[in-house]
């Protein structure tokens, strides 16, 4: 028998609503979707399991596989809508103690980990860009970069504090510690961004 996986995207959470039975055949299909999402870069999941009626050894498994991956503070797995049956599984197995398990959807993304709108937005551009936001130590125009394309999607962020630079002597100092202008900003990653989101490059 088949199992049903409906995706959503809730913030920085990736909910995942389940229907069916989790039990040998269909587990394996759960792990793969779950693999597919970990290699995109997702790691905040809610898995509502408000439509699964059984749950065997195999699908236990998965759930614990994905919370191992993402233990350490790597990300985070919550679990909503389990049935009386279901939850008594959990109870006897021990996973009860193993994952934040909520009511409903309502109550889990209520403590979901919350994310300033920059830094999302600064993810997806690395995305659109093909970065890998894993792969490489942050980028040192990060900030910038965030900020820039917060301001072309019209998103408000927190304002950036003045630097603070040690006062020049001479004339010399002065134009070398002014800030370079825009037109003379290397491209690459924060030209590209720009472009892509409408501004001048």
């Amino acid at each position: 028998m088949a199992i049903e996986i409906r995706q959503e995207q809730q913030g920085t959470v990736r909910v995942l609503a389940l229907a069916g039975r989790l039990d040998t055949e269909t587990a394996v299909d759960v792990e793969l979707a779950l693999q597919d999402l970990l290699a995109a870069g997702e790691r905040h999941f809610l898995i509502d399991m408000g439509g699964i009626g059984y749950v065997s050894s195999a699908g236990l498994r998965v759930l614990l596989g994905l919370a191992k991956q993402l233990d350490g503070g790597k990300g985070s797995v919550r679990l909503c809508g389990l049935s009386t049956a279901v939850r008594q599984v959990f109870d006897v197995a021990g996973f009860s103690k193993l994952f934040p398990i909520f009511a409903d959807r309502a109550a889990a993304l209520g403590e979901a980990p919350q994310t300033r709108p920059e830094v999302v937005l600064a993810s997806r551009a690395a995305e659109l860009l093909g970065v890998a936001p894993n792969a490489a130590p942050a980028h040192p125009k990060a900030a910038e970069l965030a900020r820039v394309a917060a301001q072309l999607l019209g998103i408000r962020t927190a304002p950036r504090p003045a630097p603070v630079v040690a006062a020049p002597t001479t004339g010399a100092a002065v134009r070398a510690a002014a800030p370079a202008s825009r037109a003379n900003e290397a491209p690459g990653l924060f030209g590209k961004l720009r472009r892509l989101f409408g501004g001048k490059g």
